[in-house]
């Protein structure tokens, strides 16, 4: 089901007189079409989150926890599971706009200019919660970034390799695998990795000069080569024109990347959606405001390596 279909089944404008509070089956597929209209938060684990504040459990293990058994005798110790906890606390998120009463009037699509507009401002809000989850950041002079920190801020409690403004090749897809703790491979096929769309050319160039089916490939398909089996996410929301960090002082033109297994990224989401709408008559518009809630997290900080200083080619 496409997002178009997925809105229209969503969002039913006479009800938002009502309060706006979208019921049930039309929250889930708005989140839905939230997801769906993504790229990095479609491969996360997406929490439909019943309040504000959740806790999600984790469960894990020290080591070992098998012993070889002898006949007749108990073991001299038992394991015991480690209990923790990732707390998640949602941040409001609005998307306010209006229509004039000449517009809705005279518009050539008539009746439907409404549902059209509230369903292309409701993908932009999509793209905007995206923006928040990987760039959030609460130290930034971007106010609606400060909100909370997102998947890169995050990230600098995890595994950092500094590419010193290298582009994105072979070598450096070597180093950040490395660098994840071996226990986080054991489910190889979750593993991604996730890279603006420049730095993904790069990578997708280095094989196009190759006299080889896989250069014909890379120059044709639309398909990204692999690294040691992890497939690398073209994320378009991670910049490209960052300056250095970690003392490296070259740029502007810098970017960062991500490889961790998938479900470690956490992105949180109320289920409580609301499209509320208002009219001004004085001003001849109505007033439309679209608020979700979400939080955003890593289960496991360990389980991520940040890239640093990614540079691109001219």
């Amino acid at each position: 089901m496409g997002n178009e279909e997925l809105l229209e089944k969503a969002i039913d404008t006479g009800d938002l007189a009502a309060g706006g509070l979208l019921g049930t089956q039309q929250a889930e597929k708005f989140i839905d079409m939230a997801v769906d209209q993504s790229t990095m938060v479609k491969e996360a684990r997406v929490v439909r989150m019943r309040a504000p504040v959740m806790e999600l459990d984790k469960i894990a293990t020290t080591g070992r926890v098998s012993q070889l058994k002898a006949e007749g005798v108990a073991p001299e110790s038992l394991s015991e599971p480690s209990f923790s906890k990732v707390t998640m606390a949602t941040v409001d998120v609005i998307t306010p706009f209006e229509l004039t009463f000449e517009a809705l009037e005279d518009s050539i699509e008539g009746g439907n200019l409404e549902e059209t507009v509230i369903s292309v401002m409701a993908k932009q809000t999509a793209t905007d919660l995206e923006e928040l989850a990987v760039l959030g950041d609460t130290g930034s002079a971007d106010t609606f970034l400060q909100g909370l920190d997102g998947w890169r801020v995050l990230a600098d409690d995890g595994h950092i390799v500094d590419f010193e403004g290298a582009t994105l090749d072979r070598s450096g897809l070597s180093a950040m695998y490395k660098a994840l703790p071996d226990k986080y491979k054991r489910r190889h096929q979750d593993l991604r990795y996730f890279f603006a769309p420049a730095m993904v050319q790069d990578w997708n160039d280095t094989f196009a000069d190759r006299p080889t089916v896989v250069g014909d490939e890379a120059l044709t398909s639309r398909a990204v080569p692999p690294y040691m089996g992890v497939p690398l996410v073209s994320v378009p929301v991670i910049p490209t024109n960052l300056t250095g960090v970690q003392g490296y002082e070259s740029g502007p033109k810098l970017s960062f990347g991500l490889v961790t297994p998938r479900e470690n990224l956490v992105f949180g989401i109320h289920r409580q959606v609301r499209i509320d709408k208002d009219r001004d008559i004085l001003r001849g518009v109505n007033i439309y405001v679209i608020t979700t809630r979400v939080a955003i997290a890593y289960e496991e900080t360990d389980a991520v390596v940040l890239a640093v200083n990614v540079g691109q080619n001219a």
